[in-house]
Order: C-alpha cells, then structure tokens, then sequence
C-alpha cells in the first residue's frame, strides 16, 4: 500500500520517536513528583508490600496477552476478523486469570511475603482484566506509528490516574493499598482511551471462526510471550529475592534505587522501542536498512544515557537525599551500581525490536530466560552484602544479557557487531569529559554548600563540559545530529547510508500496511491514517505543549491537593515520629490500634 505524500518511513519513526520520548519524559517528572511526596508519606515497608504484589500480577499480566498486541503490529496484512478475535481471546484470558488469581491469593501473597488475609493481589487484579482489555487497542496504534496519541493516553493515565489517586490515598493515610488503587485508575483511564482511538470491532466470533484467525498470531505471541516471561524473570527475580531472604523494608529501598535507574532506562528504551519495532517490522527484508537504523538508534541512545549515568552516579547522594530525604540513605550504594549499566539497560531494549520485528522471537526467548538465570544467581550471592551487593550482582547479569543480545543481533543481521563496536567508540572522549566536569565540580561543593544546589552546580558543569565534548566531536556525530534535526522537521536525513532509511512509500518493504486510503471491513486490510505534513512543512508543536503543560499541572494540582488534605486532617499536635506513621497532619487514632481514621476498609487498605 503507497503511503501519503512527503510522510517518508524514516521521518515517520522519528516523528514517532520524538513523540513517544516526549510522552515518557512527561511520566517520568510525573513519576519523580509522586516520589518525592510517596517517601514522605509512605513507610519503606509499605513500599515494599506493594512491590511485592506487583510482582504477581505483573507476571499474570505478561500471560494473560500471549503477544496477540505485538502480533498484529508484525503481522505484514491485516483483517478485522483477527483483530475481533485477538481482543475477545485478550480480555477472556485476562479474566480467567484473575479469577485464578483472586481466589488462590492466600498462596501468592505467602510466596512474596505477604501476610496471607492481604487484599492487595485482589484488587490489582482489576487491573490485570483491564490491561486485557487495552493490548489490542494499543497495538493498533502501535501499528501504525500513532504515538502521539499514545503519549497523550498515557500521561493521562499515568498523572490523572496511577499518581494522581496513589498520592491522594497515601495522603489519606492509606498505606501500601494507595500504590495499588492507583494502579488500577491509571488502567481505566489508559483501557478507555486506547478503545476510544482504536476503535476495534468489538462483535465475537463464533469459537470456531475466532481460533482460525487467532491461530497465527499465537504462533509469533507465543515466542513473543516466552521472551517477555524471561524478561519479567529478569527484572524482578532481584525483587523477589530480596523480598524473601532481606524481608519487605528492604524490598522497599531496594526498589526506590531500582526505580530511580528505571526513569531514565524507560525514558529512552521504552520510545525507541515504540517507534522502532513497527519502523523495523516494514523493513525486515532489507538488512542494510536495518543495521543502519539499529546502529543509528544505539548511538543516539548511548549519546543521551551514557552523560545521564554519569550525572546519576556522581550526584546519587545528593539526588535521594533530596527526592527522597534523609531516612533513604541506604538506597545511595545500589543506586551508583545501577547507574554504572544504564546504558547496557536501555541498549538491549533495542535488540528486543530487531528480534521481534524479524520474527526471531524465539530466539530471543530463551536469551531472555538466560537473563533470568543470570539475575537470580547475581542477586542470591550478592544477598550476602545486602542490598548493595544485589544491585551489584544483578548489574553484572544486566552486562551480561547485553552482550548476548547484540551477538544474537548480529546473527539476525550480518555484519552489525563491528559497526555497534566502531560507533562505541567514539562516544568514549565524551565520556570522560562528561564525568571529569561533573566529578570535580561535585567534590569542591559538596562539603560547602545543601544538595540541591550541588546539584544544581554539577548539573551545569556537566551539561557545559558534554556540550563542548560534543561540539569538538560534531563531524563524528553528523549522522545522529542529522536524525535530532528531521526530528524537528527543519532538515532531512544525511546523506550516504543514512539516505537508505527512507521508504519512498513503496510496499515492497515486506511491512505491513501504512497509512492511506483503503477498504475497510471483516474481510479487508485494516487502515490506519497518521496525519503527515508536507515535506518540508514544520510539525505542529501545539501538542508536545500539550503534555508538557499535562505534566506541570498535574504537578501542581497534585502538591495543593495534599496542602489541603495535610492541613484538613490535622488535628492537634502532631505526634512524634516512627516508623510506621510519621509526623504530620493525618488523623490519628490511639496507637494501640493500627488503623487510620474513617478510611481503614480492609478492601481499600489491602487487609
């Protein structure tokens, strides 16, 4: 199918990468903001309790898709009979799963360290159904590179939603059970507005029909879904780890130091993963093309996280001192090792989209439960240091699994491994630059001056010795700042190899249909339009203001609405501190009994 007019492939993906960047920064602040006032009001402990009820239902949620989502993003044509099908299978399944879930939840809430009367699980499952009811829907979207609305769901899911509610709750002396409750708010909101904008056919099949078409997209979602088990293994096997040999208050600062290295993974990972899976998945025939866009999006990756794990590292105690505060100075330690592998984190995201667009699903699959192996065996011995030797341990498997993901990359693509090399290498002058500037700045103030303006002086001396790093190093980087520039729509891609990344709208790419005009129905190609400039016409930034404005109010209405509660609730004069309820306005009962004023139902506090 011919795409539009001037809406070339290349400028599509990056498009669409900028988008979805622009809407995972927004998350992240979100996220940042939700953390500095969650710290305040939540208890390691109750942190840790949610965690580990995430961890289960996060597993349920990998299962209950079986990639039917990534299916239809690879898939090369397209009916509406398989999209039915495929989102009746997903919300079917998902339901089947939570109720296994809600009833055998005494059994997973001792396998994680819950207390076994816990209601967390139970109500996580609600989330569980509706992330059923939302993978085909974003699928779709996915498909055809719709990511600005993508972005937009998403952070309203995430500030209106998870933080939103979460931060309310924890304000409102709810305990662990406010992360829980926000999780499924973020989901309504995310499950209504992917069906609102996909618009898929929501009329069953009969059984029969819907397995004839469902049946090919198990056959890649089942490989796809043996990845995503053993990197689900991976990521959380530390979790679990920690949460049964060091007890749930370590889970707790374990997983703040864990998330704080996952903002800046997920800003970057997480994007170009979204718009390079359905970009890759149009081009899989063409090697050179897609070694080219793999070694082009590794170097712009590397460009931005390998400068972010230096600031990260060298201002870790000044950043959880202020984000944090002073009774999370343990998180300090794992959070300097994790910064260490940010760039091997963020880089293997992008191997995931060259296997799963090719089809080497399982391939990649058992590379992923290598992973797993790695991380339990990294984090069982690190256990013997405690938390700080887990980090480290589980940042050797994350080297590792890179490692072995760009070999199996260079496998699907011939040739790819010298030039990932060669491109490394130039980043490493940055590199120094960025971490003497930063270091040095930090060890002069430090002693003299309150973290936040350490870091407000590292930050600047950071960004000023990267810059100039970069801008004596420019001709190296002309291919990356060629991409930054298309991306802003006042130029195109370089010359050279870089030109191959363009699809001049033929459909011999072996992809799958884009944007254009075409029959719809049970029986026809499925279309999907995405609005493309003209060529040379600058893109329309009213929407990234959008969410950037999303984001700060958000924020803003977040601080003030726990202004007011914190002093509504306040009665009298605040009682000394401790660890399971800390100073400040909420209404307090006698001590002897545990519960928190009018809100303590046990389903809303997670029992």
């Amino acid at each position: 199918m011919t795409e539009p007019s001037g809406g070339s492939l290349t400028r599509l993906t990056v498009r669409g990468f900028a988008w979805a960047f622009t809407g995972t920064v927004s998350q992240a602040l979100l996220q940042i903001v939700s953390m500095v006032v969650l710290a305040r009001l939540l208890t390691p402990a109750e942190f840790g309790s949610a965690t580990a009820a995430v961890l289960v239902v996060g597993f349920c949620q990998l299962a209950s898709q079986l990639g039917v989502g990534p299916a239809l993003v690879h898939r090369k044509d397209l009916d509406q009979a398989e999209i039915r099908a495929a989102f009746w299978f997903s919300v079917l399944f998902s339901a089947t799963l939570a109720a296994v879930l809600w009833v055998g939840s005494g059994v997973f809430n001792q396998l994680v360290g819950l207390p076994a009367d816990s209601w967390l699980i139970r109500v996580l499952t609600l989330a569980l159904v509706l992330n059923g009811v939302s993978a085909v829907p974003m699928g779709l979207l996915q498909r055809g590179l719709r990511l600005r609305e993508l972005a937009l769901v998403d952070v309203l899911a995430f500030g209106g939603g998870t933080i939103g509610v979460s931060v309310l709750l924890a304000a409102l002396g709810v305990g662990a059970a406010s992360v829980v409750w926000g999780a499924v708010a973020g989901g309504v909101v995310t499950s209504v507005g992917y069906l609102l904008l996909a618009r898929p056919g929501l009329r069953p099949l009969s059984p029969v029909q819907g397995w004839r078409y469902l049946a090919p997209l198990l056959r890649f979602g089942a490989g796809y879904s043996l990845s995503q088990f053993g990197n689900w293994a991976a990521l959380n096997a530390d979790n679990l780890v920690v949460s049964r040999v060091l007890g749930p208050a370590q889970l707790g600062v374990y997983a703040r130091a864990y998330n704080l290295l996952s903002q800046p993974a997920n800003i970057i990972g997480a994007a170009a993963d979204k718009a390079l899976f359905p970009a890759m998945a149009k081009v899989r025939d063409d090697g050179e093309r897609l070694r080219t866009a793999y070694v082009r999006a590794a170097s712009l990756v590397a460009l931005v996280t390998v400068p972010a794990s230096v600031l990260l590292f060298v201002l870790a105690p000044e950043i959880v001192n202020v984000l944090l505060g002073s009774q999370w100075t343990a998180v300090v330690a794992p959070l300097q090792a994790f910064a260490i592998v940010l760039l091997p984190r963020t880089s293997y995201r992008i191997s995931g989209s060259l296997t799963r667009a090719t089809g080497a699903v399982y391939g990649g699959a058992w590379r992923q439960w290598l992973y797993g192996v790695e991380v339990v065996v990294g984090s069982a011995v690190g256990s013997h240091w405690g938390v700080t030797g887990v980090a480290v341990g589980a940042s050797v498997a994350i080297v590792l699994h890179y490692l072995v993901t760009l070999q199996f990359s260079g496998r699907v693509a011939p040739g790819l491994v010298p030039q990932v090399l060669r491109m490394y290498l130039k980043h490493v002058p940055v590199t120094v630059v960025s971490f003497a500037s930063a270091q040095a700045v930090a060890l002069a103030t430090r002693p003299h001056l309150p973290s936040i303006v350490v870091i407000v002086v590292t930050a600047v001396a950071w960004l000023l010795g990267t810059g100039l790093a970069i801008g004596l190093l420019r001709s190296a980087f002309r291919p990356e700042l060629g991409v930054l520039r298309a991306a802003r729509g006042g130029g195109s891609a370089p010359s050279g190899t870089a030109a191959r990344t363009e699809d001049d709208g033929g459909s011999g790419d072996g992809g799958g249909p884009g944007p254009g005009p075409g029959p719809e129905g049970d029986g026809g190609p499925v279309v999907f339009r995405e609005p493309v400039a003209a060529a040379g016409a600058r893109p329309n930034a009213r929407p990234i203001v959008m969410i950037a404005i999303t984001a700060v109010a958000w924020s803003l209405v977040t601080v003030l609405v726990i202004g007011l509660l914190r002093s509504a609730f306040r009665s009298g004069p605040a009682p000394g501190p401790r660890p399971a309820q800390r100073a400040g306005g909420r209404r307090q009962r006698p001590r002897g009994n545990r519960t928190r004023g009018r809100w303590n139902v046990s389903v809303l506090t997670g029992g």
